[in-house]
């Protein structure tokens, strides 16, 4: 069975129906580029497998010195940026986008990644072995499962911090091709409301980036001594 992996990345686009117009600004696009060149995309280009695609949101009205900076990011294969309108519109022009790229998929693989984070440089090779062997374990597969890996890295002003979550932002959904719900049918703390969730142990395969302009997040763990953890991550700090 033949299975398309995409990673998805809120850029600046709507993500519920309220307003959001500091994302249009100069100064919060100008940090939030930095950040995204810092965590983000290095982490992306620096997979080991690189058997996907990266679809980053944008709204569409962002400012064109910014679209100049996205359509150089181009230069990466895999980057697709994707310009949205209103929020009701966002996820039908996701799926839309997926189902035209991968028509003969039989299942989809969604990912989410938030703009500031970072992944491991072998999550992709790691969550692409997992879907590979639930496809070909001969039991009847659920027509729609997230896939969790509970373990990760909080990452603030040069220390890292263990990180635990069953529900994270990270995770993702296998599903059918039928059309697909994709990973944000749901918001990832309350997957467990909607489909299956394995959760694969691992070392800490992601980090979440802790910063002052976080809205949600805040330091959960304790503080990790060991020098070489972000050996795994492609990341210059």
């Amino acid at each position: 069975m033949i299975f398309k992996h995409c990673i998805v990345t809120r850029f600046n686009a709507h993500i519920d129906t309220r307003c959001y117009d500091f994302r249009l600004s100069d100064t919060w696009l100008a940090e939030r580029f930095e950040l995204f060149n810092t965590f983000c995309l290095p982490s992306v280009v620096g997979q080991q497998c690189q058997d996907f695609v990266w679809l980053v949101l944008f709204d569409a009205e962002t400012p064109e010195k910014f679209r100049r900076i996205i359509a150089f990011l181009q230069k990466y294969k895999k980057f697709i940026p994707l310009y949205c309108k209103e929020f009701p519109t966002i996820l039908p022009q996701v799926k839309e986008r997926i189902v035209t790229m991968f028509p003969e998929a039989d299942y989809y693989l969604t990912t989410r990644l938030d703009n500031d984070d970072a992944l491991s440089r072998k999550f992709v090779a790691i969550i692409h072995d997992v879907v590979e062997k639930v496809l070909s374990s001969g039991k009847q597969v659920p027509p729609e499962l997230f896939i969790n890996f509970p373990n990760g890295l909080q990452y603030c002003n040069g220390s890292c911090y263990d990180f635990y979550d069953p529900t994270n932002a990270f995770v993702s959904l296998l599903e059918r091709n039928k059309p697909p719900h994709t990973v944000f049918w749901v918001e990832h703390p309350s997957i467990y409301d909607k489909a299956p969730v394995a959760q694969i142990e691992t070392k800490p395969i992601f980090l979440q980036n802790i910063h002052d302009m976080n809205l949600y997040n805040y330091i959960r763990g304790d503080v990790m001594e060991d020098k070489d953890i972000l050996a795994d991550f492609d990341l210059q700090l």
